[in-house]
């Protein structure tokens, strides 16, 4: 089996479940399409947005944690596609979320929260994370995880840094290939800038991320690394969540815009 093709589905699982607003979880729902929703575009949002964050221990104001609030993007890159992100449940200390996308793929994971910072992962409560289609699966443990995904509050200067290690297989055609994934994102604020996308013109926190992945997959009794480095720009607008997000590096280069978005 080619080594280079090995290596190009490793980076792909990877990073459908990393890239997409550094969106890794744990402790997946059954991995069923959602039911159809309505989807509002962003001049037909709540005029009152601050109805839209009461989850207590999960208020941000990046990110409105609500049961049944939903984004659309559109994603160009090397795999052009489309993807819907939902909140599926709330609960005390976290919430749970999937992401549809056109092509098939389902992706669910689970968040832990803490006054406000959002933390993706939760390896205390052996977290993983999958991603399912028809010929193509991942299932990754996360078996270590420290720092934050997104903090309470977001100024410009501010920095964080995540860090995680999955531990897991990906299946292709059958073919079982252990993998391990350690994962270092570091952001900082830059600022508030006016962006544009197909769902409006808002006015969003510009954050600079850079994420460093480590690769090791085994084939044939044999470990096989490939390191990543990618270059992120995430533009969050306050009460309505991500609005645009673009990717440079390692011929991974891609964008992601919000389309439509309806927040109950």
């Amino acid at each position: 089996m080619n080594t280079n093709k090995i290596s190009y589905w490793i980076a792909g699982g990877v990073l459908a479940l990393s890239m997409l607003a550094c969106n890794l979880g744990n402790s997946p729902a059954p991995s069923v399409p959602l039911p159809p929703q309505d989807s509002t575009s962003a001049t037909e949002a709540p005029a009152d947005n601050s109805s839209t964050s009461s989850s207590g221990v999960c208020d941000n104001p990046y990110m409105p944690i609500v049961t049944g609030v939903s984004w659309s993007y559109k994603l160009t890159g090397p795999v052009p596609d489309t993807f819907t992100r939902s909140i599926t449940a709330v609960e005390a200390g976290g919430f749970a979320d999937q992401e549809v996308f056109g092509s098939g793929i389902i992706r669910q994971s689970k968040w832990t929260c803490d006054n406000g910072n959002l933390i993706a992962v939760n390896p205390v409560d052996g977290g993983s994370s999958t991603l399912n289609t028809e010929d193509y699966s991942v299932d990754f443990q996360t078996t270590a995880s420290s720092g934050v995904t997104l903090p309470s509050t977001v100024n410009a200067g501010d920095a964080w840094e995540q860090t995680l290690t999955l531990e897991g297989t990906q299946t292709m055609n059958e073919t079982v290939i252990p993998t391990k994934n350690q994962f270092t994102n570091t952001c900082k604020a830059i600022g508030i800038e006016s962006v544009t996308v197909e769902a409006g013109t808002f006015d969003a926190m510009k954050v600079e991320c850079m994420t460093v992945m480590d690769i090791t997959i085994t084939m044939n009794d044999n470990p096989i690394q490939q390191n990543l480095t990618l270059n992120n720009v995430h533009w969050y607008a306050e009460n309505i969540g991500l609005v645009k997000t673009t990717t440079v590096g390692e011929g991974l280069d891609s964008m992601i815009e919000l389309t439509t978005y309806s927040i109950p």
